[in-house]
């Protein structure tokens, strides 16, 4: 079970690579567009050197053809690193051009995943995740749990390297449900991750026992006991 954090913004991952225990980063398209003067490929080598060279990194390619978008993951991973997951859409194009990067040994994440034949598809073309958008099938009326279940489990059952990577969460339910159901990795916004640990019911408890500590002990901590 993996967690990779969502995001293009410098100082979310800063931070969440101080506090959380993550696998990766993921981006897409539209986050990247705020990206200042545009320069991309500059800003996703920044993140790739905030990460280091063993964590992930994904990256969608943005070609309408199948040359461009095997050229555009060519160039991102010489600028990124081996560990760079090329994002590609599950189209009919989009897995021609799964089979042929994986078949170089390069890392694929078949995305905008909707539905279980999406998956089945992405997974015989080798990909090593299957991005599923779980809050965008929920506006579309689709059983997100089901489709990451049966993914999880044709992936299981055929023991397959691929992964079910759940994105685009609106609240904690939907992350934990996500992984209850079989995905292997969720990557997620570093706020819903704040969010997730700013509970009333957490500082009550650490306050509590703070309390029940000062009273007793004071300020002293274990290393003045």
């Amino acid at each position: 079970m993996d967690l990779l954090l969502d995001s293009a913004d410098l100082s979310a991952i800063a931070h969440a690579l101080d506090h959380y225990p993550l696998k990766g980063v993921t981006t897409n398209p539209t986050m990247l567009t705020a990206i200042e003067n545009g320069d991309v490929l500059s800003h996703l080598q920044r993140i790739r050197e905030m990460i280091g060279e063993e964590r992930e990194l994904h990256v969608q390619v943005m070609g309408k053809d199948e040359a461009t978008m095997i050229k555009e993951a060519h160039h991102v991973v010489s600028l990124l690193g081996e560990h760079t997951c090329i994002a590609v859409p599950v189209t009919e194009c989009g897995l021609k051009v799964i089979k042929q990067l994986t078949s170089e040994g390069i890392d694929v994440t078949g995305t905008t995943v909707f539905s279980t034949l999406q998956g089945i598809l992405a997974m015989l073309s080798g990909a090593r995740y299957i991005a599923v958008f779980y809050d965008r099938m929920l506006n579309l009326d689709i059983d997100a749990k089901r489709v990451i279940k049966e993914l999880s489990g044709f992936l299981w059952t055929n023991t397959s390297s691929t992964q079910v990577l759940a994105a685009s969460f609106r609240n904690i339910s939907e992350l934990t449900s996500a992984y209850a159901n079989g995905a292997g990795a969720c990557t997620v916004r570093p706020e819903l991750l704040s969010t997730g640990l700013a509970m009333p019911s957490i500082t009550q408890a650490v306050d509590d026992f703070s309390r029940d500590w000062e009273s007793v002990f004071g300020e002293r901590t274990l290393l003045e006991l």
